[in-house]
């Protein structure tokens, strides 16, 4: 059985990190996985020990603590 991905990113506003939650989103438009877009400053954030700007959470996992290349971002697409 599969299940689809939460991706959170962690932003601080600048411009690599637009970049990377636009090309998330719309590499994972289509298959239903949830984006939550956070600020660097949030509880969330401290949770996860989150050093850098942008890191890609997930499924509760830092996955990038950096822009994911193209290639990495399509494959978020994949389902667990």
């Amino acid at each position: 059985m599969s299940k689809k991905r939460t991706i959170e990113i962690f932003t601080a506003g600048c411009p690599l990190c637009n970049e990377t939650v636009a090309a998330v989103k719309n590499a994972v438009a289509s298959c239903g996985c949830e984006v939550i877009e956070r600020s660097v400053s949030s509880e969330s954030a401290k949770n996860y020990g989150v050093r850098a700007v942008p890191t890609v959470v997930i499924d509760g996992q830092i996955a990038f603590e950096r822009r994911p290349t193209d290639e990495e971002i399509a494959s978020l697409t994949l389902t667990v």
